[in-house]
């Protein structure tokens, strides 16, 4: 997007109004494709309870996800569809949980 962005954890914190520590407990979603959390995200991230696209994002929330694969949550895999992982993250940045 050609726009430098430079973040770190201290930042992140300060950001979500949280204390800059903690450790990843990792904690899997058991099945995406039936999870309860498919309507949640897809309320928030596309105003909608059927699942969209990545070119159905705003371009705010575009810039939310390059930030968080970039910084937070690395994405794996060819696809360049979010995992419902990265929208549950991408959810509560939005909703300031």
């Amino acid at each position: 997007m050609g726009v430098l962005v430079y973040v770190s954890e201290e930042i992140n914190a300060y950001v979500l109004e949280v204390e800059a520590s903690g450790k990843y407990s990792g904690i899997e979603i058991p099945n995406p494709k039936t999870s309860p959390w498919n309507e949640i995200v897809n309320k928030t991230l596309f105003n909608s309870t059927k699942p969209g696209k990545y070119s159905d994002l705003s371009m705010e929330k575009k810039m939310l996800l390059k930030i968080q694969y970039e910084n937070l949550i690395p994405k794996g895999g060819g696809s360049d569809q979010p995992s419902l992982a990265h929208k549950v993250f991408l959810h509560h940045i939005i909703q300031g949980d």
